[in-house]
């Protein structure tokens, strides 16, 4: 899922030349189109993240983990928002077993963090 609809369009593009038919792409908001899928047919076994500055929603964080995926991969850009999530995940059974800090815009001190989450 993704808010703006030319990226949805050019990930329906890529996965039309890349061969992946195991995957779906709908434009909305995380919190929105989730939950229509856990009300659908949807039930995913990882979900990956990766949410603006202010970190995730709430109500996503409590959607996502109730639908108990295998692993939840967390892309972030801000590692005070990321590190808050980190125990809203851990209060609903998610555990960090891994991040990865990487520095994609050198000699700033901008860092992207790359997590995954596990469930207990």
């Amino acid at each position: 899922m993704e808010i703006i609809p030319a990226a949805v369009e050019n990930a329906k593009q890529n996965a039309v030349l890349n061969g992946i038919e195991n995957a779906h792409y709908e434009v909305g908001t995380a919190e929105e189109v989730f939950s229509k899928w856990l009300r659908g047919d949807i039930q995913p076994d990882v979900i990956f993240v990766d949410p603006p500055r202010k970190g995730l929603d709430e109500a996503f964080i409590l959607s996502a983990a109730a639908s108990a995926p295998r692993s939840i991969i967390y892309i972030s850009c801000n590692a005070a928002t990321f590190s808050r999530d980190v125990a809203r995940f851990a209060k609903e059974g998610y555990q960090l077993s891994k991040v990865q800090p990487i520095d994609l815009f050198p000699q700033t001190h901008h860092i992207e963090l790359v997590g995954k989450f596990t469930r207990k």
